[in-house]
């Protein structure tokens, strides 16, 4: 028998309703819970910033120019959204979703169930990502919208209806599901590898911080690289940064897709070989 055949009679279809199954089991722990008070504040926080921008500058009739405000909102997505705001948010839900189980001593529930590890390590990733994008697709079309505001109703049609408002908006959004599918497979890894995931986390934070210093090869062993090749406004980093030509679109979604199905692919080879060990928790 062919490789092939023996790939096509695996139980996919099996799989596929059990991981569905678990995520919706999850769903619930990833919108409810202590420790998600913090994912919360970080898709909270930015809208209540940009509402209280949009205010002040409605307030003192500053003028809203159009470009200045393009330019504006891709630095705010750019160091804010993406950096702080999805990173830490991200962090939060995916390095819980196991090491969650393992401090609550409720993970060897799902081992004992007749469900291969494998599949539970899909089903609880993709519940992860559902409510990571649901959290910060609307925190981010929410300030995209507050941010232009001050443009007025008619500003706000023109800029929606014949001028770029919608494209952005809709390349803004697909950014940050990107950036959540990216960093929730490596958050979901680190959860099953380190004890106290957020030291690796802050390490990642740092190369990710310094990514515009690095040589062009370097650049492109990290996530954010590939976040900014897809930015619909280019933002300046400044003169210390080593200029690169921008990953083509197609290279770019490919390649953070191919990321975060390898290192799922670790974390399913890592949960096959772990044992609970609550005591050492």
């Amino acid at each position: 028998m062919s490789a092939m055949s023996r790939w096509r009679e695996l139980p996919w279809s099996r799989w596929r309703r059990q991981a569905a199954a678990v995520a919706r089991l999850e769903l619930r722990k990833c919108f409810l819970g202590r420790r998600l008070v913090a994912v919360y504040f970080l898709t909270l926080g930015p809208l209540l910033l940009m509402a209280l921008a949009a205010v002040i500058r409605i307030l003192h009739g500053r003028p809203a120019n159009p470009v200045h405000m393009a330019r504006g909102i891709a630095v705010f997505m750019d160091v804010f959204m993406l950096r702080v705001c999805v990173f830490f948010g991200c962090a939060a839900i995916f390095t819980n979703i196991f090491r969650g189980e393992v401090l609550e001593k409720t993970l060897h529930y799902y081992f004992l169930a007749p469900v291969r590890r494998e599949v539970l390590v899909a089903g609880k990733f993709l519940a992860g990502l559902t409510a990571a994008v649901l959290f910060f697709t609307l925190s981010v079309g929410g300030c995209y919208v507050l941010h232009h505001l001050p443009l007025g109703a008619a500003g706000l049609a023109r800029h929606f209806g014949s001028g770029p408002g919608l494209a952005h908006l809709a390349g803004y959004l697909a950014v940050t599901v990107l950036a959540c599918l990216g960093y929730g497979a490596v958050f979901t890894l680190f959860g099953l590898l380190f004890r106290n995931p957020m030291v690796p986390a802050l390490g990642l934070l740092g190369w990710e911080s310094i990514n515009f210093l690095l040589p062009p090869l370097l650049k492109k062993i990290s996530v954010v690289h590939y976040l900014q090749s897809l930015l619909p406004v280019a933002v300046d980093r400044g003169p210390l940064a080593v200029l690169v030509e921008p990953t083509p679109p197609v290279l770019a979604v490919a390649g953070l897709v191919v990321l975060a199905v390898v290192v799922l692919a670790v974390a399913a080879w890592r949960i096959r070989r772990m044992e609970v060990a609550y005591a050492a928790d």
